[in-house]
């Protein structure tokens, strides 16, 4: 049936929860049974619903809440906002009682996110400079608001950087390779999910029972804007990152009121692999979930939205996980001005036309944290605000019988489903080293592996071919198998496999095999140096280990016979069927340019006329310069840093050019290959060497 607005004629909404029925009250606090394979099977046992979720322990109404998202894909989906009642235009208090969305079409939202930058003070409800005890209450507080209403809650995690104490968007210092065991900074990384883990505790419903949270850590890691991006880590670091978070929240702090949610940013190209490339594992994931935002202008994105959604949806169906639109939005919305003014109705639609794309279970949108960026349009806004343009399509995206809200998901009761949890099945992984790491001859590596769901009888470890088993011995923790390895000498400079073995008290055995490097880290000495592809011992492992793809199909690979000097050269074949674009991105470490004035490289082009974009990301500013790819001669291209400019996209960036001072601090260095108008041919392959900055002391670059 469709739905009734309710108070939308102008008037100020009341107090949020003055206006709300009686909250539907929570399921009974169950003991959590585990079922699944190989169990004895029961009368009882044989008519209860079983769901296989990351945690076996997960609380009576976690488990609840996991069935009610996926029973509601393809029949409804939940709208969501950051902050909903704790930011807002249109309202006069953030203390969780008020809420934009509310006073815009008289309900609430069906799902509520807030960030641990709440438990830091440095977003609402929290307060820089008070104690985190309070913080961590105040946010309780305004979560129990929501979820009495019956609202489903997220946690997002914009972590500050543990090596430079910077934010998220400090992207220097290789974050994690110093925050996995053994790096310097694991002990302050542990700190933080200290204060996640008892927050997680702490939120209690009045009868002291725990309240589910999805909680969703280190999104947006096929992007470059967070320190846990596709260039700042490999996607072995990543996988090792979250694996290590779940293990340490759910079996180090007793954390089972959490659904882990996984969202890197879309597009994916209608590629698996792409969607799964930093997958950290069905033992990990409960929900399969995407973030992407429109600027407006590209007709093309819905139809993205909707492959997008296609692709997550299967695969949440094949692997038994929810599939969600974890995090969307209409981009840099002012008070006026908007170029589309149905966006939600054309995205609701576009999603309810595929079959598959339809079923996400929920779309969470982002906060109204100011008018420069308005994500939910505002209702009788103070200030002269009034309404907002997109209110009247946001007005008929509610009333559209397929998105819920407050009212629905609570009628829906999300939490008294009866639901157990699957026996999970054995698993073991090796965390450090990670795979295609390069470990040093100086000093002994330590390895750590971990068998989970297992009764561990023996851990042992072999190197390459040597049929060879040495004992690994648990830590003092009882948490790792760890064993100091020493490569031999006749291992530097060259690769190895390195293979532990998990021996259960049953009788089974575990294996993993991961390849590993020894002697000195890959990469160049000079800062100027982007690359010489002389650096990776032959080892096309090591080459994408050390760039990260973006967009559609590419592949890299080492080449001996294309080059301009040494040993090698770097192929890099290209197919433009999907997004248009493609590209790979190498961290440059923060590397000082400031005393170069031009970029120089050898290329040897195609012939096809697609657009080369060679792009440098300098203190934060992505600029671009773009040689030719019409001819097919090779030889070396001098580009002056005068004639790199800011990316078309980066709008608020426009007008800016390459000065001394933001090229003291060059983060990435990006090949790409954009499709042009007019050219044949969707694919190619291109050669590039020798990749560097220089002076040629001619000046041109302002201070």
């Amino acid at each position: 049936m469709r739905k009734k607005i309710k108070r939308v004629s102008g008037m100020v909404a009341v107090s949020l929860f003055a206006a709300l029925v009686t909250p539907v009250m929570a399921a009974g606090n169950a003991d959590s049974i585990t079922w699944g394979p190989g169990a004895g099977k029961s009368s009882y046992m044989a008519n209860v619903r079983v769901e296989n979720l990351v945690d076996k322990h997960a609380t009576a109404e976690t488990r609840s809440l996991f069935a009610y998202l996926k029973d509601i894909r393809g029949k409804e989906i939940l709208f969501g906002q950051q902050h909903a009642t704790t930011e807002g235009l249109s309202i006069t208090a953030k203390d969780g009682t008020q809420s934009d969305v509310l006073n815009a079409v008289g309900d609430l939202p069906g799902l509520f996110g807030w960030d641990t930058l709440s438990l830091e003070g440095h977003e609402k409800p929290g307060a820089g400079g008070a104690p985190m005890g309070q913080n961590r209450d105040k946010l309780i507080a305004v979560m129990k608001l929501a979820y009495k209403e019956g609202g489903v809650l997220t946690l997002s995690s914009h972590m500050p950087n543990f090596v430079t104490g910077g934010s998220f968007y400090d992207t220097k210092g290789n974050v994690l390779s110093h925050i996995l065991p053994g790096g310097d900074k694991n002990s302050d990384f542990n700190r933080f999910l200290d204060m996640i883990a008892d927050f997680a505790n702490h939120l209690k419903d009045e009868s002291g029972r725990a309240i589910p949270v999805i909680f969703r850590p280190f999104h947006e890691q096929n992007g470059g804007w967070f320190w846990w991006g596709a260039p700042y880590r490999t996607k072995e670091q990543y996988i090792q990152i979250y694996r290590y978070t779940v293990e340490y929240l759910r079996d180090k702090k007793g954390v089972h009121n959490f659904l882990y949610a996984f969202s890197p940013g879309s597009p994916f190209n209608g590629t698996e692999a792409a969607f799964l490339e930093t997958y950290p594992g069905d033992d990990y994931v409960d929900i399969l979930g995407f973030d992407t935002y429109y600027d407006g202008t590209s007709a093309g994105w819905f139809d993205t939205v909707v492959n997008d959604a296609k692709l997550i949806s299967r695969l949440a169906d094949r692997k038994g996980k929810i599939a969600a639109f974890t995090e969307f939005g209409y981009s840099g919305v002012k008070q006026t001005g908007a170029k589309d003014l149905q966006f939600y109705t054309k995205l609701i639609g576009a999603l309810k036309s595929d079959q598959d794309a339809k079923r996400m279970a929920y779309m969470q949108t982002w906060a109204n944290f100011n008018t420069d960026s308005i994500f939910v349009p505002y209702r009788n806004a103070p200030n002269g605000l009034g309404d907002h343009e997109l209110l009247p399509d946001f007005v008929k995206y509610y009333t559209d019988s397929f998105t819920s809200f407050s009212d629905e998901v609570r009628a829906g009761k999300p939490y008294s489903r009866k639901v157990l949890a699957a026996r999970e099945q054995p698993f073991m992984h090796i965390v450090t080293p990670t795979g295609n790491q390069t470990v040093p001859m100086s000093s002994p590596t330590v390895l750590r592996a971990r068998a989970v769901n297992q009764k561990v009888k023996k851990m042992t470890y072999r190197i390459g071919n040597d049929p060879a088993e040495y004992p690994m011995i648990l830590d003092a923790e009882g948490f790792y198998y760890t064993a100091d390895w020493s490569p031999s000498a006749a291992l530097e400079e060259s690769g190895t496999t390195m293979t532990v073995k998990s021996y259960g008290k049953n009788g089974t055995v575990l294996s993993q095999t991961i390849q590993v490097f020894v002697g000195d880290v890959q990469g160049n000495t000079d800062p100027l140096v982007v690359d010489t592809f002389d650096t990776y011992k032959g080892s096309n492992e090591l080459l994408d280990a050390a760039y990260s793809p973006a967009g559609d199909f590419n592949a890299i690979t080492l080449d001996p016979e294309h080059k301009n000097g040494g040993k090698y050269g770097l192929r890099f074949d290209y197919n433009l069927s999907g997004q248009g674009y493609t590209g790979q991105i190498k961290n440059m470490n923060n590397a000082d340019w400031s005393g170069a004035n031009k970029l120089k490289l050898w290329l040897a082009p195609d012939g096809s006329n697609q657009k080369l974009v060679i792009q440098v990301n300098a203190s934060g500013i992505s600029f671009e310069a773009y040689p030719s790819l019409a001819a097919d001669t090779a030889g070396v291209v001098e580009i002056p840093f005068s004639q790199f400019a800011p990316a078309p996209w980066d709008t608020s960036n426009a007008g800016k050019v390459m000065s001394k001072e933001n090229l003291k601090d060059i983060r990435s260095f990006g090949i790409y290959v954009n499709k042009k108008e007019g050219t044949a041919g969707n694919s190619g392959t291109l050669y590039f060497d020798e990749i560097q900055a220089y002076n040629d002391g001619t000046g041109g670059v302002p201070n």
